[in-house]
């Protein structure tokens, strides 16, 4: 098939296959850290959301709605922040089978340290003009990657 060699690539290929290299080791540098108590990216993801998600979605099927996996990620990872002590959980009012998240104050403490604030710094340094770019940008990368893996997970 004609193009799908790499070293053939024509040059408009060989660009978006090096941006979306740079988009992957941008996204990387955002997780840098390396030390032994460090998060892992999804972690972070599941603090967030148990940070701004409303009362009754804290709970492993709301995480796991957000972060597009089945429950039995969402629930070792909504596990790994309660062994942390980074959320406290406590039965949902309106479902007994459901428990609520809810972050401890060890969990906000290691917010105010979320490695996003570093991406959020930088981004400030953009116009407005540029902001409003990437930002059109990514949503049509994230809106066709959330397109084609929910085309992939119905097969």
């Amino acid at each position: 098939m004609a193009g799908s060699d790499p070293a053939q690539a024509t040059p408009l290929n060989r660009r978006t296959r090096g941006i979306s290299l740079l988009i992957e080791q941008a996204a990387r540098l955002i997780y840098d850290q390396k030390h032994p108590q460090a998060l892992h990216p999804v972690q972070w993801s599941a603090l967030r959301f148990f940070s701004r998600a409303g009362g009754q979605t804290r709970n492993v099927a709301g995480l796991a709605k957000y972060l597009g996996v089945t429950s039995g990620p969402a629930s070792r990872t909504a596990s790994s922040l309660l062994k942390r002590q980074l959320v406290t959980v406590s039965p949902s009012q309106l479902d007994s089978r459901s428990k609520i998240y809810e972050l401890s104050a060890e969990g906000f403490d290691l917010l105010e340290h979320d490695p996003i604030h570093r991406v959020s710094r930088l981004l400030s340094d953009l116009s407005d003009e540029e902001l409003t770019t990437l930002a059109h940008a990514l949503d049509k990368i994230y809106v066709g990657l959330n397109t084609a893996n929910t085309r992939k997970s119905d097969h």
